[in-house]
């Protein structure tokens, strides 16, 4: 890469370095600095992994300058073959698409993955050193689409500044970055990389194709206020915010971010969930100060146990005042050495009148080493959060390693938890373990275990399903490529596992075997057979004592149809056994029209019916219901001008259960009891949303929510639909936010 040499040492903003991109970015590769860029002619086809090589399916190319780094795609496909479809950020892409893989340090400790479909759309992520997607993270980069006859095109801007990294220089001033090239053919459900490697491959990071860059020494910082104006009709209350996050980049591998009532005003609505079991919600988190350089805190842990869940911060507040707690100040600071890395952060919320504010602190270390070969991580995690109101503090430290070669991976991460609140102390620990064995690109198996002792306790900033437990179990996947008229693909995966509570009484297990066709016209079918050993269920939730249930069998069959046309749809149905003596029947329906390039319509239904759903209403007290569950979401989205963004989103979840049969658990058994436990559950949200984007973290928001729910004990008689109408009629919540962000 013919690259000029580069000394200048400059502060510049972020959104200077942006206006100033040397290429046009309309897609064309017009330019002839396109001539002087590494060039990426031969791809593998990765999906399915027959690993054959093309020549004429793609074309590559990457250039960097000062500025950031550019990829320019070219994809021979002719007008007949493709689809065009634009979505909104991290949305389901539903069209051809090239995705590319950048690990700016070339040493496997961590990538970024961008995403650029024929139409538009964009997806970015962070991709961990476990290879693990985070698709929270959202990248201030640029990309734009063009057609032919005969092909479509793509070019992408990053800037050096829209992320952290640590470059390794040579002694001409050279540093090798990682690039991996794809292409997703819609119409076959084909993947098409520059390496013959994915994601899944162990070896990803190692096998990566390097490209030599010189990368500029230079001071940047960005401004991002944001002015939000939000009024509740219910309340008849209106609140206006202002705030502001403010990024100074001494060079590319510090940073150090400070937020004052920070951009925390995320405008999207959550899911309405339905959640009666004991295992909380796992939620992501899309708020801005959240999602940037989260990954250098990232603890490889089974089940998704996590030492950081950020939506703890600016949860509730201890003292039930407040659904949603202010933030005064958060700051984060990452320094990404050349084998040492180094992170921090601190966030303080409003103390409130009761100060039943939080506090929330951590601290990472983490040292890398590469070869050729193999990469080695090792590291240490530690947390506080300090929550006066309870006069508690809560520590969690862990260590963590992991190595990765052409063959083997694995991770470990030693845990521990120290709770002190009203003077007593609670300590408890865990350990997670990981190894995969990759026999091809088409062939692995791996085994993972996680304990969590009785006293381990993480959730005061972290995520566990749950403690007191002990999981492991056994994964093999093998894929046989075919040459037929039907499919082209058969994907096979078992599972084995073992669950017991930490003291080693059985818990319930699922052997499970996967069969997954991918047809020759473009669509998937699929089939899973679960098998639940019998065992003793100690987490329905209240505290209530272990229930044992028999052994029972769940099948399940689904249909996806071809992503191309205006229509796509996709249906699935699962027979199960469940609860005591129960069976149940679950139907799910998908329905997808895109009436225009630009605008789609996604029709989703659920309905589960049986009568064997267990649930503990309080302490050892379970019921067997007999319960009908319906959800329903509708969503449209598209752009009315280039630059504006709609989205319409309407969710609706309807749970009737009739109890069958209420139980008292004793040490003698489950006892009979006559009480009536039925229930009628209500819920919808309703988002109407307008995106004006006026670049990278700079946008104007326009949105209009309403959301109700109804909660009716012992009354089914309702109909779903008059209950839905009453809801409307008299909404829990009717808001208009108005909010505009800037990035300077």
């Amino acid at each position: 890469m013919k690259n000029p040499l580069i000394y200048s040492f400059t502060l510049v903003s972020f959104a200077t370095l942006a206006e100033q991109s040397a290429i046009t970015l309309d897609g064309q590769l017009a330019e002839n600095i396109w001539q002087d860029a590494t060039q990426y002619q031969t791809f593998y086809q990765v999906v399915p992994a027959t690993l054959s090589e093309h020549k004429n399916k793609v074309e590559g190319r990457v250039y960097s300058d000062e500025k950031g780094m550019y990829i320019g795609m070219i994809n021979y496909q002719s007008k007949e073959q493709r689809k065009k479809q634009y979505n909104l950020q991290d949305a389901f892409m539903q069209a051809d698409f090239n995705r590319f893989v950048i690990d700016f340090s070339g040493d496997g400790s961590g990538a970024y993955q961008f995403a650029v479909t024929l139409g538009g759309g964009i997806q970015d992520a962070v991709l961990t050193p476990q290879l693990a997607t985070d698709y929270d993270w959202d990248g201030a980069w640029q990309s734009a689409f063009y057609e032919a006859d005969d092909f479509w095109s793509i070019e992408a801007f990053i800037p050096w500044h829209a992320v952290s990294f640590r470059h390794k220089q040579d002694d001409n001033g050279y540093s090798q970055v990682g690039v991996s090239l794809q292409l997703y053919d819609l119409a076959k459900n084909y993947i098409y990389g520059s390496q013959p490697q994915t994601t899944d491959n162990s070896d990803f990071y190692i096998e990566m194709p390097k490209v030599q860059v010189k990368i500029p020494q230079s001071q940047q910082w960005a401004f991002v206020p944001y002015a939000s104006y939000s009024n509740d009709f219910v309340a008849n209350d209106g609140d206006a915010n202002l705030g502001f996050d403010l990024v100074y980049k001494p060079n590319h591998h510090q940073k150090l971010s400070v937020a004052v009532n920070p951009d925390f005003g995320q405008v999207d609505s959550d899911e309405v969930v339905l959640n009666y079991s004991a295992v909380e919600t796992l939620r992501t988190d899309k708020r801005p100060f959240f999602t940037q350089d989260i990954s250098v805190f990232s603890i490889p842990s089974e089940r998704n146990t996590k030492l950081i869940h950020t939506r703890r911060i600016g949860a509730g507040s201890d003292d039930n005042s407040e659904l949603i707690t202010p933030i005064d100040v958060a700051a984060r600071f990452v320094h990404q050495g050349e084998n040492l890395q180094l992170a921090g952060f601190a966030v303080a919320e409003d103390n409130l009148a009761s100060d039943a504010g939080k506090e929330f602190y951590a601290g990472r270390i983490n040292y890398t080493q590469q070869t050729a070969q193999k990469n080695w991580q090792t590291g240490v995690l530690a947390t506080k959060t300090k929550r006066p109101w309870l006069d508690r503090d809560a520590y969690s430290y862990a260590w963590d390693s992991q190595y990765q070669s052409d063959t083997w991976s694995g991770q470990v991460a030693l845990m521990h938890t120290d709770i002190s609140e009203q003077g007593i102390s609670t300590q408890g620990t865990g350990i997670s373990l990981n190894a995969k064995y990759q026999f091809n690109v088409n062939t692995s198996i791996s085994a993972n275990y996680l304990r969590l002792d009785d006293s381990f306790d993480n959730n005061d900033l972290g995520y566990s399903e749950r403690n007191n437990w002990r999981a492991s179990e056994i994964n093999f996947s093998h894929a046989i490529n075919t040459d037929n008229k039907w499919f082209n693909r058969v994907l096979q995966k078992a599972s084995i596992n073992y669950h017991t509570d930490d003291n080693g009484l059985k818990l319930t297990s699922n052997p499970q075997y996967l069969v997954n066709l991918n047809l020759e016209n473009g669509g998937q079918f699929e089939t899973i057979i679960n098998y639940y050993a019998g065992a003793w269920h100690d987490n329905l939730g209240y505290g209530t004592d272990a229930v044992y249930v028999d052994d029972n069998w769940t099948s399940r069959v689904m249909y996806i149809s071809p992503y191309t046309g205006m229509f796509s749809w996709a249906a699935s149905y699962q027979n199960d056994q469940e609860g005591l003596h129960g069976r149940a029947d679950q139907y799910a329906v998908d329905l997808t029209l895109m009436p225009h390039p630009n605008w789609r319509i996604a029709f989703n239904n659920y309905f589960r019916t049986g009568d064997g759903w267990l649930v503990a209403n309080q302490q050892n007290v379970i019921t067997e219901y007999d319960r009908d569950y319906y959800a329903n979401h509708i969503k449209i989205s598209g752009l009315i001008l280039d630059n504006l963004e709609f989205s319409s989103t309407f969710q609706w979840a309807s749970l009737k259960a009739q109890s069958k049969q209420v139980y008292r658990v004793s040490q003698n058994g489950l006892q009979a009891d006559t009480r009536d436990t039925s229930f009628d559950d209500s819920r919808f949200n309703l988002q109407l949303k307008l995106r004006y984007k006026m670049g990278a973290y700079s946008d104007i928001y326009l949105v209009y929510g309403r959301g109700g729910n109804e909660l009716i004990e012992r009354d089914l008689t309702n109909n779903r639909f008059a209950t839905l109408e009453r809801n409307w009629q008299q909404p829990d919540q009717e808001f208009v936010t108005f909010k505009v962000r800037y990035l300077f």
